[in-house]
Formats: structure tokens, sequence, C-alpha cells
């Protein structure tokens, strides 16, 4: 799959490559803000792509260098302000250190959900829930034109 700057490359958890680049996640500090358990996370959302064939996990590639994981989850019925949502689909991110800071989240983040926007013509959003003591995401996801809502929940809306 490809945006106009990245190359998102499906999870393999067959592949050596694949399984080591997630240890370097893992391993990285702040690991915790992608999830408590990233491992199980990319397993989950492996196994749930045989269900829905929309959620996955996926590595970003940006100038050859693999930066970050990405994860795209789909929701069939997600509850927001006492009201039921049919579909919904959410994405998140982590970024290896060395690449952070740099511009490429909110950037990746805004490519990807655009091209999400266009591949499933029948979600008018994409979500990504971040904790409130997030900072530095908040502010990217801010960046690639999410709009914040009262329940700590950032939207992006297609236009």
């Amino acid at each position: 799959m490809l945006t106009d700057n990245f190359e998102l490359i499906i999870f393999d958890l067959e592949n050596k490559e694949h399984l080591i680049f997630l240890d370097k996640i893992i391993n990285s500090p702040n690991s915790e803000l992608i999830s408590r358990d990233v491992k199980r996370f990319v397993k989950r959302n492996i196994e749930k792509n045989k269900e829905d064939n929309i959620t996955n996990c996926y590595i970003v590639k940006y100038n050859n260098e693999l930066i970050g994981l990405s994860f795209l989850n789909y929701h069939p019925k997600e509850k927001r302000d006492n009201e039921i949502l049919l579909e919904e689909i959410e994405i998140g991110l982590g970024l290896l250190p060395k690449f952070r800071g740099k511009g490429l989240g909110s950037l990746f983040e805004k490519e990807f959900s655009e091209y999400l926007l266009n591949l499933y013509p029948q979600f008018n959003e994409v979500v990504a829930r971040i904790e409130e003591d997030n900072i530095n995401s908040i502010n990217a996801i801010k960046k690639a034109g999410f709009e914040h809502y009262k329940d700590d929940q950032y939207y992006y809306k297609r236009k």
C-alpha cells in the first residue's frame, strides 16, 4: 500500500525481519503509548483481519527506512457520546525514536487517513484514540487535520 510519501507493508508474523523490527519498536522508549502490549496488539490485529478484512498492522517505510508501526482497526459498532455508530475505522502509529519530532507522524496520519477515506467510501471519518497525557501525539494528530472532541478522542473527517 502506498501513500504519497510512505509505503505500508502488511506485518507478517513469519517474517524474521518484521519480528526484529517489532522488537525494536517494543524496546524503544514510550512504546507503551502505542499499546500496553504491542506484540499482543499486532497479533490481535492480524487475526481480526481474517474476520473483517480491514483491521491490520503495517510496517511504515519512509525513504527506504523502516520507521514505525501503524495499526488499522475496524469497529463495526462503536459507542460514542451514548450513540451507537454502525461502522468506524481507527488508526494508530508508533515511530522509532530517531524519527519522532520531524513531522513524519502528522504527515503519515494525514496521508493514511485520506487514503483510507478514499479506499472505504462507506466511512465519513477516521478516528485516532490518544491518551490525554501524550502531548506529542496529540499535537501531531491535530497538525494532520484531526479535530478534538470532548470525549478525549481525535477525529479526522473527510471534507
